[in-house]
């Protein structure tokens, strides 16, 4: 099980800070969209100089052009790119076939999913087409609104026994992929769902929101002290 750290914030500086004091504990450093948006792909190689022996996630989400924006970001150093599971099948299909070619990962994002029948189908179909992960993920507008948008259902997406539910019922239509988690986790969710078999548990705003860094670094060591916990005792 893999502890996958969000970084969801636009300045370069902070992400560089944070990782200097996190990234030791964590597996796969997420370089977030609005990251991306801001200093384009190029921001990649110098994290990646930076922490050459940490995994490496560019959050393009894709929504076209697959092959042409997988290889901008696997070219800068990038291992994994996300592109959207709700997506064309050929963008996804390009996109997966640039992975091979660059020696690259992809992973299938179900952010625009609202309902939980919805990301079974969807997760069903991603999982046959030979993807290498599949996110579950809340987005960040729908828990802030705390409406029904997202896998959490009509309870809300914050709703702990919404999300596990739905985090059970994609594990158990994905035979291939590995399952990543992702919106809202804490320690205590975190403690929850690591049951279910989550191959990725994704991590951000309760580390990044953090404006001390001493709290964000033991925010990290939080998480990763519940994973390897309750990981140990599930056997």
């Amino acid at each position: 099980m893999l502890l996958q750290l969000a970084l969801d914030t636009p300045h370069a500086d902070t992400v560089r800070r944070l990782l200097d004091r996190t990234a030791g504990d964590v597996d796969i450093i997420e370089l977030g969209t609005p990251l991306l948006i801001r200093y384009g792909v190029d921001i990649i190689a110098g994290i990646r100089r930076d922490h050459p022996d940490k995994k490496i996630l560019a959050d393009l989400k894709i929504a076209d052009a697959g092959a042409v924006e997988a290889a901008l970001a696997f070219d800068a150093g990038a291992d994994i790119v996300t592109v959207l599971g709700t997506a064309h099948p050929a963008t996804i299909r390009e996109a997966g076939e640039q992975a091979k070619r660059s020696g690259g990962r992809v992973m299938a994002d179900l952010i625009t999913v609202r309902e939980v029948d919805e990301a079974v189908s969807l997760a069903r179909r991603l999982d046959r087409s030979g993807l290498d992960y599949i996110c579950l993920h809340t987005a960040f507008d729908a828990r802030r609104q705390g409406g029904t948008g997202g896998q959490g259902g009509p309870d809300g997406p914050d709703d702990p026994a919404r999300t596990l539910e739905s985090i059970g019922r994609v594990g158990a239509v994905v035979e291939r992929a590995g399952l990543a988690v992702a919106g809202g986790l804490d320690p205590a969710l975190i403690e929850q769902l690591i049951p279910h078999g989550p191959d990725i548990v994704v991590v951000g705003g309760y580390i990044t929101g953090n404006p001390d860094p001493d709290r964000a670094v033991q925010a990290v060591q939080a998480v990763r002290q519940i994973m390897e916990t309750v990981h140990r005792t599930d056997g």
